[in-house]
């Protein structure tokens, strides 16, 4: 395989197990130094050993996402770490299930504050370390060269459309794609690329919790609700987390200098919009 990305550093966020740690070894074995930053130390710890058996550095960064105060910590750990950050893949999320006219505020700002806010200020801060890296006269020249950063956030299929039973986190995935469009306009100056994927139906731990919480309000059966998923799906299978991995790897790659402001789609055809 052709290391694409090799010296360059990434922070992932989320990347203490599931999807999250797949994206982190991804990008590791195509030559990248990772930041693990997850809530859990220990998830953290693990997905950071298993990056430096690929033969590349890591460092293991507790943080929570929701804490916008925490951010800047991780952005001049990274770098003092490593020297410098040329990927971001905003992955940390939370997810609920509730039928929207039980939601509460509570519910409402527990998954705003990680998958909107969080996500953003992560963007933003970040984003101003890959500009202060950029050379002085290009920086303040009207466009650069080539792309002096990459930034992924995750989306999701439920972005793209209502969920009845998970309004709250429907709109926060919409909220990315929207933010992913806004940032991609900010930064295009400064050739940063920005884009999104939207899964579909990944079976990770968020999706265990998926299942039994519908479950819970709906009755279903374990397993149920993924097969049901999985009916409505062109592809009639789930994606795994390196289908998701390695469309990520692809937009954080030379190959996808020209693409930016885009949301992806990775989801068998569940969402064709």
């Amino acid at each position: 395989m052709e290391k694409r990305s090799i010296d360059k550093v990434a922070i992932v966020t989320g990347a203490g197990q599931g999807l999250g740690q797949a994206i982190a070894l991804r990008l590791a074995s195509e030559g990248a130094d990772i930041v693990v930053a997850e809530y859990n130390p220990d998830n953290a710890a693990q997905t950071a050993e298993k990056v430096r058996a690929l033969g590349r550095r890591a460092l293991a960064y507790q943080i929570d996402l929701s804490r916008v105060d925490q951010i800047p910590g991780l952005v001049s750990s990274a770098v003092s770490e490593f020297g410098h950050i040329d990927i971001l893949i905003n992955n940390a999320g939370r997810m609920q299930n509730q039928i929207m006219l039980d939601l509460t505020p509570q519910d409402w700002d527990r998954i705003m504050d990680t998958n909107q806010r969080g996500l953003f200020f992560c963007l933003q801060a970040v984003a101003k370390q890959m500009i202060a890296q950029i050379p002085e006269e290009i920086r303040n020249a009207d466009r650069a060269p080539h792309s002096f950063g990459k930034i992924v956030s995750m989306s999701s299929a439920a972005g793209r459309g209502g969920r009845s039973y998970a309004t709250h986190y429907a709109a926060s995935k919409a909220a990315v794609i929207s933010i992913t469009r806004s940032a991609a306009l900010a930064l295009a100056k400064y050739n940063i690329n920005v884009n999104a994927i939207a899964p579909g139906v990944v079976p990770t731990p968020m999706w265990a919790q998926n299942d039994i919480e519908r479950g819970q309000l709906f009755g279903a059966k374990p397993g149920e609700t993924l097969s049901n998923f999985i009916e409505t799906i062109p592809l009639k299978r789930a994606s795994s987390s390196e289908d998701v991995a390695a469309a990520i790897a692809f937009l954080c790659s030379p190959d996808a200098d020209y693409i930016t402001g885009q949301t992806l789609n990775v989801d068998g055809g569940l969402e064709m919009d």
